[in-house]
């Protein structure tokens, strides 16, 4: 089943046209990805309150590994190790090929992986202003899509589609943007309801390395100026990843 991420989004030069929001998502979804990569990542997160604006900075490692065959398509377990008060957290995802997740987290004071239940999906993922929903894979028979045509994005023409989740969300619908050459996703925004947009995330700086790419910074922005930057330090694709790395007792290992 294909398969489309907000973290990490390859691309290729295709020549535009017709085509319908199933085809432009498969084409983002079909480019080459490493069996497995580690990718260190810094978050800047801001907050504005009463015209003063206060930054936190935050470092972790992302394990990734893809599966070709059976019933998961993809694993992943995130560490923090910057600053000091959050080293040890950790979150792992397991990305079943029927396009169910499993979330799992751990603190440094809990020696226990919790689950992420369906009713916390919607909450902020370590004070982010990503959710845990929105770091989940979304398999094209999660939403109803509908496209609207094209539009210039930072001088490129983008096509762009709404998407309708089918089953419970935190979100009303969303609305993406999708580079016409390089088919990459270049911007989503979230609305809550109809009219009411909760945020946007701008995805751009892409990194190529060994025949595979991935964004090199995203920024997750919120309507009343709160903002997360998530930029990529370094990539190493192909790197060897044992399954075990993904498990739930690697999770809690200090």
């Amino acid at each position: 089943m294909c398969k489309y991420s907000v973290l990490f989004f390859l691309g290729v030069s295709l020549v535009a046209q017709d085509l319908t929001p199933e085809e432009i998502l498969t084409y983002v979804a079909s480019h080459p990805k490493p069996e497995s990569s580690i990718t260190e990542i810094r978050l800047e997160i801001t907050r504005k309150k009463k015209k003063k604006k206060k930054v936190k900075v935050r470092e972790f490692t992302r394990y990734e590994k893809i599966y070709t065959s059976g019933k998961f398509t993809s694993k992943s377990l995130a560490r923090f190790h910057k600053p000091k008060i959050v080293k040890g957290t950790s979150f792992l995802s397991w990305v079943y090929r029927n396009g169910k997740t499993d979330q799992w987290f751990a603190l440094p004071k809990i020696e226990k992986a919790k689950k992420v239940k369906a009713k916390d999906r919607s909450k902020s993922f370590l004070n982010t202003d990503f959710t845990y929903e929105d770091l989940e894979n979304r398999s094209l028979g999660s939403d109803s899509l509908f496209s609207l045509g094209s539009e210039q994005h930072e001088g490129n023409i983008c096509k762009v589609i709404m998407a309708w989740p089918k089953d419970k969300s935190a979100y009303f619908a969303r609305k993406i943007w999708v580079n016409s050459q390089s088919w990459r996703i270049v911007k989503i925004e979230y609305y809550s309801t109809e009219t009411d947009k909760d945020k946007t995330l701008y995805v751009s700086d892409f990194i190529k390395k060994n025949g595979f790419s991935i964004a090199g910074k995203m920024v997750m922005e919120r309507e009343d100026g709160d903002k997360t930057v998530m930029e990529v330090l370094s990539y190493k694709p192909d790197i060897g990843l044992q399954d075990e790395v993904f498990t739930k007792g690697f999770l809690i290992i200090k």
